[in-house]
């Protein structure tokens, strides 16, 4: 017994920290698993993430925009109960008048032309020279067609 004693003791080579590496790569290993789960299965979604950031920030314009709107409309609201814009409506839309008040209203006769349709606004229009046969125009002579419609 005493041998088995010495010889272990005389034999035995000097111990390394093999247990303290061996824990921290597993320990490492563990994390990098850890962080590749991560990684696979998006629990890190950073594109998602960015485009919530840029929804939302067009949906802030969009809510501001239709603030601006409603701010408008309440006012327009606002000037529909005042007697002046009753009584612009009235006299634009209905042709209301005030009591004392005459109302004309001037209706264009039907040969007469709109000022800006009127033929002296209008461009010349080219004339173009289709040749006719001499059977077409025989035939134009013969309806009437060949006259000009001058006036």
């Amino acid at each position: 017994m005493t041998d088995t004693l010495d010889r272990s003791e005389t034999d035995a080579a000097p111990r390394r920290p093999r247990r303290r590496t061996g824990r921290l790569r597993t320990v490492l290993f563990v994390v990098l698993l850890v962080i590749a789960g991560f990684i696979v299965t998006g629990v890190l979604p950073v594109a998602d993430y960015l485009e919530r950031g840029t929804k939302v920030a067009e949906a802030q314009a969009e809510l501001d925009k239709l603030v601006a709107e409603n701010g408008a409309l309440a006012d327009d609201i606002e000037a529909l109960y005042t007697e002046q814009e009753v009584e612009r409506i009235a006299r634009e839309q209905y042709g209301f008048v005030r009591e004392g008040e005459v109302s004309y209203v001037v209706i264009p006769s039907d040969d007469v032309e709109d000022v800006v349709g009127s033929p002296a606004d209008a461009a010349p229009v080219a004339i173009v020279e289709v040749d006719r046969s001499f059977l077409e125009r025989i035939w134009d002579f013969v309806t009437g067609n060949d006259q000009s419609k001058d006036g």
